[in-house]
């Protein structure tokens, strides 16, 4: 007995130990288990109909909440109200074909916050059906869950880093045969303006003929103006570069287009103290300015009232800045001074929006669709962005971003010229109002009065009476002023004394004429500082 006691007790030893040794290899597999199932790299979720009946801890973090507080909870809860649709999708193909299902949607946490996910249904288990067990058992279904937040944030950065590139293709395309085109008209139009002009000077002033010849001048002269538009898209036009003022430019910029604001348009100016000043060419940026402008001032049709709010200002961005933004024009992170043009006129659509710089592209019965062509063109070739803001019935937000310059200002710039004031009186000859008006407000402002003429004979007439009260002659010899040349050649003839300067928007205006018949010339439009260079060259 004692012998069959030692061994069933050995027996009981081994029994125990073999007992431990399983219990601790099922503690491990426990560990390893909870390790694997709470630790991994995404979420797991066990529904029963529907409901979250089991969760490892990277889901419940993933959905903001602890493990207690996501069983329980209906799994609809956490999905976004807009993909809803996508999720009962999922679980009806689910349902029909016992198949794994994927999708991706927004799901929301327990704070509120948004993440992409990628829902994954690996499994769906029913209890197999006996004896008395009732129908519709549950439905239990296994989900994995991940966070693809940043893959989609990637890929939205892809598409939009590809429309960019296409954007970009296009435009330059588009710009290549915008120069050619433009080139090849612009020599043509300036056979056709010299000859109408050569013309013009073998025939009586009153004949038919020469109405004739005015008229082939005027027209040939609008076209000139498309080619200059079209070679500024492409970045081929004539750049004098200088050191810009953003500020004074846009004070300029106002007296030429101010008269257009309708009475019930209220206008608000503001300008950035400290400005940094760019490098580039003042009358083109002055030309930006007034594109901005006109397209504002008819985005507000037909109501004809609202606000208008034209600001510059110092800015400085990052790489932050520009992913964020709705670029036209994107530039590289760095210092500029920036113009932004508000309306609160109709808006634009987004699919208007991406073609709204195209050259020729408009939405208005009239126009040529090259004014904002032209804007981009220039702010291309001066290194700087465009971002545009638009909501369809809130208005519109234009930002022009030009590079700070980096060196410091030097000292004898044109726009530095300390303010310098005059005396005397001025026969501003110009066939536009709008011009007339302009010129006169330049020269009131430095202690001018004017006399104005709206052709080259009554500027002829007027001279002859009033040339010794004159101190000198602004004469425009670009159309509407068509008889310009013929009355700059008769004002000589009158008293060669009184200096003379041409006004024409081209850069070798007074090529044809022998310099001793002209002192000077002014690019159109006009510009204060130049304005006021000139003059006290010739006067002071």
């Amino acid at each position: 007995m004692f012998h069959e006691l030692s061994v069933q007790h050995l027996e009981l030893e081994m029994q125990n130990e073999e007992l431990r040794r399983a219990e601790s290899e099922r503690e491990t597999s426990l560990a390893r288990y909870v390790e694997l199932y709470d630790a991994a790299p995404v979420g797991y979720c066990t529904l029963v109909n529907g409901v979250i009946s089991e969760g490892n801890l990277t889901a419940a973090n993933l959905l903001g909440l602890a493990r207690e507080g996501l069983v329980g909870q209906p799994m609809t809860r956490f999905i976004h109200a807009e993909d809803q649709g996508i999720y009962d999708l999922c679980r009806r193909r689910f349902s029909e074909t016992d198949e794994a299902q994927a999708c991706e949607l927004r799901m929301v946490k327990r704070d509120g916050t948004l993440f992409w996910a990628h829902l994954l249904a690996t499994e769906r288990r029913a209890p197999p059906a006996r004896a008395g067990s009732r129908p519709g058992a549950p439905v239990v279904t296994r989900l994995v869950m991940s966070d693809i937040t940043a893959r989609r944030r990637a890929e939205a950065e892809k598409v939009k880093l590809e429309g960019l590139l296409l954007q970009a293709q296009k435009l330059k395309t588009l710009g290549v045969l915008a120069g050619g085109m433009a080139h090849d008209f612009n020599n043509l139009l300036a056979t056709m303006v010299g000859n109408a002009n050569l013309a013009s000077m073998m025939v009586e002033p009153d004949s038919k003929v020469m109405s004739y010849m005015m008229a082939i001048e005027k027209a040939a002269m609008r076209a000139a103006k498309l080619t200059r538009q079209m070679l500024a898209y492409s970045g081929q036009g004539k750049y004098h570069q200088g050191e810009v003022d953003l500020n004074l430019v846009l004070r300029e910029s106002m007296l030429f287009i101010s008269d257009l604001f309708p009475p019930r348009v209220s206008v608000d100016l503001v300008l950035g103290d400290r400005l940094p000043y760019v490098q580039g060419d003042a009358t083109q940026i002055s030309e930006i300015m007034a594109n901005l402008l006109t397209n504002a001032l008819e985005a507000m049709e037909p109501a004809q009232q609202g606000r208008l709010t034209i600001r510059t200002r110092a800015e400085c961005l990052d790489q932050g800045d520009i992913d964020r933004g709705a670029w036209v024009l994107p530039v590289a992170p760095g210092h500029f001074a920036t113009l932004e043009v508000t309306d609160e006129g109709a808006g634009i659509a987004p699919d208007i929006l991406e073609r709204l710089f195209e050259p020729f592209f408009s939405t208005k019965f009239t126009g040529r669709g090259l004014g904002l062509a032209e804007v981009i063109g220039i702010v291309r070739n001066h290194g700087g962005g465009i971002h545009v803001r638009s909501e369809p019935g809130k208005g519109s937000s234009f930002k022009i971003f030009l590079p700070a310059m980096r060196t410091p200002r030097t000292i004898h710039s044109r726009e530095s010229l300390p303010d310098w004031r005059g005396q005397g009186r001025i026969l501003v000859a110009d066939g536009e109002e709008v011009e007339r008006n302009k010129v006169r407000r330049m020269a009131e402002e430095l202690g001018f009065t004017t006399i104005e003429a709206t052709s080259g004979k009554e500027a002829v007439d007027i001279f002859r009476r009033r040339h010794r009260d004159l101190a000198l002659v602004l004469l425009d010899v670009s159309p509407p002023m068509t008889d310009g040349r013929a009355a700059l050649w008769e004002i000589h003839k009158i008293n060669s004394r009184i200096p003379v300067v041409l006004g024409s928007p081209f850069e070798a205006k007074e090529a044809d004429l022998p310099a001793e018949v002209q002192a000077g010339s002014l690019r159109k439009p006009y510009r204060q500082a130049e304005f006021r260079g000139i003059l006290q060259r010739t006067l002071a």
